[in-house]
């Protein structure tokens, strides 16, 4: 009887071995908008988590999720996170534990509108991460649209995903972010300072989607969709006949990549993949799987080329590249690069898959992804700008559930800084914390030296001015009216000629013993926040275009 449990036991972990993520150290499913603090586990025993521990602002918003594509999970897209306030809107997620080092990590995003607004207005918004600019969003009536990107953390052990508006009233949302940590040899032949943006995964054998478990880093590998021709007739589906079959190649795809092949019947033809580039303009990489399905004999031999074409319908330029010969290996997966696929507007690629002139059997594939590569990650904002910031924040709840970068990707700073034009590694020039609720002692942020405005009026600070306000070596104006501080001004801001120091409204503030006005009454108020940058009105549109944001505003300062 013991023998027989014990029997039972090791055949039901063994049945189960495969549903618990051996290889990535960081598995994280966020249901958004999701305040359930019940974990749930979909039907490919992935845990999704609620998302209140990961962002603090937005409106959690239920969905109607029906007629959900194979591989998602209605429960997941039954609910989702708005936005409708703030220009950028953050979650933080930390990765690294004391156990856990994690250094390159794949994101996804996923967005089902289904009209849960009742607008019948799928929105468009800007995505980010880390300070980086991500991809311009454009989602669906009633389609899941998803965005992956691949990058290492190569500065710091949390990961932040920012939505960011572009529309005026079009408010951004997200229904699920999952992170999925991947070893340092995936992807590893693109330098670690790039992220790699992944437009499509195809699998050509496979009639069904595949991610986990058969995918041990849930990347979503989709049946073969319109880009391919399989319509006509002549391109069939055979099943691999290797008794065992190994995957050794450094991205280490699935073996489901591999157990049924697409090929021609006709070997005069070729197997073609098409597409239109899109957004962004950037060149296109590749990556194209292959495997022989049946044991060659000497008679038999299958080699083909992959023929690359770029053409521009505008001009009819046309350019070649070719690589080759392929021969496919059998009970193996071999992998072929496809490098800078270079496109301007309006022009679409062709990869062709010929048999070479000796070849008696036709070209076949398994699979193929698509990406660009990002530019230069950001170091993002000074870090000791950031712990100024994180100093200010612990001090103050008002100013807690700001998260992401402060300064970047410019223009969406944190509605209460200002910061220069350093596109990697930004200073912040302001802080515009009036009208902001603060109540009680200002932390030491003296280390943001690079500060030229501190507006700090109509608070309720307390306790005397203190003496580090007046050692910022750029500082020109420092508004501390209307707020509970008391005692003298510090000799380091009173005798600061060239600081324009407005302190009115602080009753038991004193100079000489004497009840303190502003030192220069006369001089007009620096901007406050809410003057500058929460009561300007958007000209629509704002139009994107790759990387670049170019912005018809009533004012160059923000929106709401």
């Amino acid at each position: 009887m013991r023998t027989l449990v014990f029997v039972l036991l090791i055949l039901f972990l063994v049945s189960h071995q495969s549903h618990v993520p051996v290889s990535a150290k960081v598995f994280l499913s966020i249901d958004c908008g999701s305040s359930s603090s019940d974990p749930h586990t979909d039907i490919r025993s992935i845990v999704w988590v609620g998302d209140n521990q990961y962002v603090k602002t937005g409106v959690a918003r239920n969905v109607i999720a029906k007629d959900i594509p194979d591989g998602w999970d209605s429960h997941v897209m039954s609910t989702l996170r708005e936005f409708p306030t703030r220009k950028k809107n953050c979650y933080s997620l930390d990765v690294n534990e004391d156990s856990t080092k994690v250094e390159r990590v794949l994101v996804r995003a996923s967005f089902y509108y289904n009209n849960y607004d009742n607008k019948s207005s799928p929105p468009n918004f800007q995505l980010q991460f880390n300070g980086n600019f991500w991809e311009n969003v454009e989602t669906s009536m009633t389609e899941i649209v998803y965005k992956e990107v691949v990058y290492s953390l190569n500065r710091g052990n949390t990961i932040t995903i920012c939505l960011s508006q572009t529309w005026r009233d079009l408010s951004p949302f997200i229904s699920a972010l999952e992170v999925r940590s991947l070893d340092s040899d995936i992807y590893g032949y693109v330098d670690s300072n790039h992220p790699l943006m992944f437009m499509r995964r195809e699998t050509y054998g496979s009639d069904t989607i595949v991610r986990y478990p058969e995918d041990d880093w849930d990347r979503i590998w989709e049946p073969i969709g319109p880009l391919a021709n399989i319509s006509d007739g002549d391109v069939i589906r055979v099943k691999n006949t290797s008794p065992s079959f190994k995957v050794d190649i450094a991205d280490k795809v699935p073996e489901a990549l591999f157990t049924t092949t697409l090929m021609r019947k006709n070997i005069s033809r070729p197997l073609w993949i098409s597409g239109n580039i899109g957004s962004p303009q950037l060149p296109r990489h590749f990556n194209a799987y292959f495997s022989e399905v049946i044991k060659l004999n000497s008679t038999q031999k299958r080699l083909f080329n992959i023929l690359v074409f770029t053409y521009d319908d505008g001009n009819g330029n046309e350019t070649l590249r070719e690589y080759g010969p392929i021969i496919p290996p059998y009970g193996h997966a071999l992998q072929v690069g496809i490098t800078n696929v270079s496109v301007d507007s309006y022009r679409k690629y062709e990869i062709d898959l010929y048999a070479a002139d000796d070849s008696n059997l036709p070209p076949l594939i398994n699979a193929l992804e698509e990406y660009v590569i990002g530019d230069k990650l950001v170091q993002g904002t000074n870090s000791k700008d950031v712990n100024s910031l994180a100093l200010l924040q612990k001090s103050f709840i008002q100013l807690q559930d700001w998260l992401g970068d402060p300064c970047l990707p410019s223009p969406y700073t944190w509605d209460w800084v200002e910061c220069d034009s350093n596109t990697d590694s930004p200073r912040v020039t302001a802080l515009y914390l009036n009208d902001s609720g603060l109540v009680g002692i200002l932390p030491d942020f003296s280390a943001m030296n690079a500060l030229r405005f501190i507006d700090l009026h109509n608070n309720s600070l307390t306790q005397t001015i203190p003496d580090f306000l007046g050692t910022f070596p750029n500082l020109v104006v420092l508004n501390l009216e209307d707020n509970n501080f008391s005692g003298a001004i510090p000799s380091s801001i009173w005798n600061n000629t060239s600081l324009k120091l407005m302190a009115s409204g602080n009753p038991n503030l004193s100079i000489n013993n004497k009840t303190s006005g502003d030192r220069n009454s006369t001089e007009p108020r620096i901007p406050s926040s809410s003057n500058k940058k929460n009561s300007i009105e958007l000209t629509i549109p704002i139009i994107i275009l790759g990387s670049a944001i170019i912005q018809t505003l009533d004012n160059i300062f923000g929106m709401n």
